[in-house]
């Protein structure tokens, strides 16, 4: 009983460390993005997204999480499991948008003009998503409170 007691504490322990070093990762990627505003657009959205991918995956060590960054509704760069996928519109990166919903998905409606009013207050620009995923496994899955899991998390940032 005080085996399974004590891999309790110390799963409770691990998802803690795993849940901070993800958001970390995660902030790390925004915070590139956020000092590096003159890479969102179309000639050079594709390899930021590539790199703000690479900082959440491999941050901790090669391959330490999945990533999906989304650069201005164009660029796309996924991260699963160490293998790298692009994909999206580069030229998209060149419009000013006003998105909603979460970070983690965003619904990117039509492109505005820049500084256009948007719902809810914000103005229109030029945004990066960033999202990062890590799955946890307990040491005695079924037997403790945590159990095997995906950890999650995400921002989104103005950057122009």
């Amino acid at each position: 009983m005080l085996l399974i007691l004590f891999a309790g504490v110390i799963d409770l322990g691990r998802v803690f460390h795993d849940e901070i070093a993800l958001s970390g990762a995660v902030a790390a990627a925004a915070d590139y993005a956020i000092v590096n505003p003159s890479t969102v657009n179309a000639a050079g959205a594709a390899a930021l997204a590539a790199t703000l991918s690479g900082i959440v995956a491999n941050v901790n060590g090669a391959a330490w999480a999945d990533a999906t960054v989304i650069v201005n509704d164009g660029a796309t760069s996924v991260v699963t499991g160490g293998a790298t996928t692009a994909s999206g519109t580069v030229s998209n990166a060149n419009s000013c948008w006003c998105p909603s919903g979460n970070a983690g998905g965003p619904t990117w409606g039509s492109a505005v003009a820049c500084g256009t009013s948007c719902a809810g207050g914000t103005l229109a620009g030029r945004f990066v998503s960033v999202s990062g995923t890590r799955h946890f496994s307990a040491i005695f899955n079924g037997y403790s409170w945590l159990r095997n899991s995906t950890l999650h998390q995400s921002t989104m940032v103005q950057v122009q």
